[in-house]
């Protein structure tokens, strides 16, 4: 099993050192680039690491600007005020259209509209209703809604200040809900242009000076290279977690697995799925930050790893291990974009962490063939050296559960099935493949 560790550490050197591998390698880009980029659903955590993500990416391509098509009901005000500070920060032209016919830009979409450089929305389009409310919709209370409200529209009186936008029409969006057509935004001043498609924005914006963060900026349109801006297989997870319907089924399995392993205690699996599906849940809600996570399955692979090295399971720790480490290394170093050798310092190759899980995938194989080949030789290891060894029952055994005996955790079963509780002193009698035999030790008169 020391090879096993070993292993693990010279997977996490070599995704390391691919990491600064890719910070280093890097493309050229081509002259009048112009991104592309796709917002269809709520506004999650997972929307503004996209949106960011590729605002950074078009600084460093000196991209000739950012066309987001945005068809949104709102979403979460922190992510938003996020996603809006990166707009105002942006070194690029950001143009938001609000797009197709029949779309809208509801709630936090407005303050996405409204942060652009160039706002524009296609025809029979919406925009507005921005009044904060609770995540299933509800009003909030009377003094938290004041609060909120107060606190909301002050962010949009700036944003439209900033913007030269009419600030009491974008006001009255938090303050009375209002919301309006694309033509009465056209002629509020809350947006630029309404264009019928993407081709007439683009022959619009041909000429526009913009001013950025650094300094002013004419658009041309003519002879450009359009580039669709995807979302990595990091986000597109983050995303279909986030979903409401996702979330839910999360917490229900969450739930019931915790449920199962407090009512009948045993080899841990089920409070393994349990707390990863809360877990997952809680990162789809935008309660649980991203990268914490990560490094959390990471480090609990390696107590995993270990525990599995002490004899205490049949695998499936080594198992639980390999689910954590290739889930925390996916959601820390997974953004897997269109080029595995371009990105930041923190991207890493696709393949690389499908190799690493795959080598450790077969490790655990490994192990359980061993585990099995040991047994059929009746040479299971230490076992019989903890015959008639003392333990303290710490899962209850009914009739299986766990025993801490010596040093180490122990599966156990009950001598004749009998129910031990939790904290009762046992006597190991016998051994069964890798699972200790046990009986109630006598209490003395």
């Amino acid at each position: 099993m020391s090879k096993l560790l070993l292993t693990i550490h010279v997977c996490i050197s070599i995704s390391f050192s691919l990491a600064f591998l890719n910070h280093y390698t890097g493309y050229a880009s081509t002259s009048n680039d112009f991104m592309v980029l796709k917002v269809d659903g709520p506004i999650q955590p997972s929307t503004a690491d996209y949106l960011e993500r590729m605002i950074a990416k078009a600084e460093s391509n000196e991209s000739t600007g950012i066309l987001i098509e945005l068809n949104t009901p709102g979403g979460m005000l922190d992510t938003t005020r996020s996603i809006v500070s990166s707009f105002l920060d942006s070194d690029v032209p950001i143009i938001t259209y609000v797009s197709p016919f029949g779309a809208r830009a509801g709630s936090a979409g407005t303050f996405l509209v409204a942060a652009s450089h160039i706002a524009a929305m296609a025809p029979t389009t919406n925009i507005g209703a921005a009044s904060p409310v609770l995540s299933d919709g509800s009003d909030l209370n009377k003094t938290l809604a004041s609060k909120a409200t107060q606190d909301t529209a002050a962010l949009m009186r700036s944003i439209a200040e900033t913007r030269g936008r009419n600030v009491k029409a974008l006001e009255a969006t938090v303050l009375s809900a209002k919301a309006y057509s694309a033509k009465e935004a056209l002629e509020s001043h809350i947006i630029d242009y309404i264009a019928q498609d993407r081709d007439q924005l683009f022959a619009i914006l041909d000429g526009e000076t913009v001013v950025t963060k650094s300094g002013s900026t004419t658009i041309s349109t003519s002879s450009m290279n359009l580039y669709e801006g995807k979302r990595n297989w990091k986000e597109k997870f983050l995303d279909a977690v986030g979903d409401p319907n996702i979330t839910f089924i999360l917490l229900t399995i969450g739930s019931i697995a915790l449920t199962i392993e407090f009512v009948n205690p045993g080899i841990l699996v089920g409070g393994f799925v349990g707390l990863l599906a809360t877990a997952l849940a809680f990162v789809g809600m935008g309660q649980l930050p991203v990268n914490w996570f990560a490094m959390v399955l990471i480090l609990a692979a390696l107590i995993l790893f270990v525990i599995e090295t002490q004899g205490a399971g049949i695998g499936l720790f080594a198992i639980g291990g390999t689910i954590c480490f290739g889930l925390g290394g996916f959601l820390l170093y997974g953004d897997f974009g269109d080029n595995s050798l371009q990105g930041n310092i923190f991207s890493l190759s696709m393949w690389l962490l499908g190799l690493v899980i795959l080598i450790l995938s077969i490790l655990v194989l490994f192990l359980i063939l061993a585990l099995r080949d040991s047994i059929a030789r009746g040479s299971p290891s230490n076992y019989g050296t903890l015959i008639g060894s003392e333990g303290i029952v710490r899962g209850t055994l009914n009739p299986n559960g766990t025993v801490w005996v010596g040093s180490e955790m122990w599966s156990a079963t009950s001598l004749s099935n009998l129910r031990i509780d939790s904290g009762k002193s046992v006597i190991v009698s016998n051994y069964d493949g890798v699972q200790l035999i046990v009986t109630e030790k006598p209490e003395k008169l």
